[in-house]
């Protein structure tokens, strides 16, 4: 949060976003929020922060520096829902080669959500990219809920799950700042 701010730049079904952020000592700026459903119910609301905006995924992709998804829980959901449906949206939106080279990354944030038996409404979760050490961070309500996952080519695929091809139209539209 920068200093003196008092506002919260995007409200989503209740759930404030601030316009800037901080990863890894960068400031961010928040690019969209939406809402995104589980299971064909809205589940959750989700905001990507980056050092700069971008309105397509291939800009948002290439965008240098940290990034922040902030996903908060609109309602009570499973471990394993959860982790069902991110890897289900990651095989649907990445290239098979992104999938099999980054399968110990996919393991190791199954296994994150898989830490605790659900999410309750409320619930914060955020993946956040440190470019220093090339790792992604998986936090819930601010700890961290596996040890760092390395490999600088594991977090466009979770990005992916958000603003990949095959996501619904509104959801990477409102992320990406694009009107609907």
């Amino acid at each position: 949060m920068f200093v003196g701010q008092a506002f919260a730049a995007v409200d989503v079904d209740g759930v404030s976003f601030e316009d800037g952020d901080t990863v890894a000592g960068q400031k961010l700026v928040l690019n969209g929020a939406s809402s995104s459903q589980i299971l064909s119910s809205k589940a959750t609301v989700v905001g990507l922060y980056m050092a700069q905006k971008a309105n397509t995924p291939e800009t948002a992709f290439a965008v240098k520096g940290a990034k922040r998804i902030r996903l908060v829980a609109l309602k009570e959901i499973s471990a394993k829902d959860l982790a069902t449906v991110l890897l289900d949206r990651i095989k649907q939106n990445a290239t098979r080669d992104e999938v099999e080279n980054n399968i110990l990354q996919l393991a190791a944030m199954g296994a994150a959500f898989n830490s605790r038996p659900k999410l309750v409404k409320g619930d914060v979760v955020t993946l956040d990219w440190n470019p220093g050490p090339k790792t992604t961070e998986i936090r819930i309500n601010g700890d961290l809920a596996t040890q760092p996952i390395q490999g600088d080519a594991f977090y466009p695929v979770v990005m992916k799950v958000w603003i990949g091809p095959k996501v619904r139209t509104n959801l990477r539209n409102n992320l990406l700042g694009v009107p609907n």
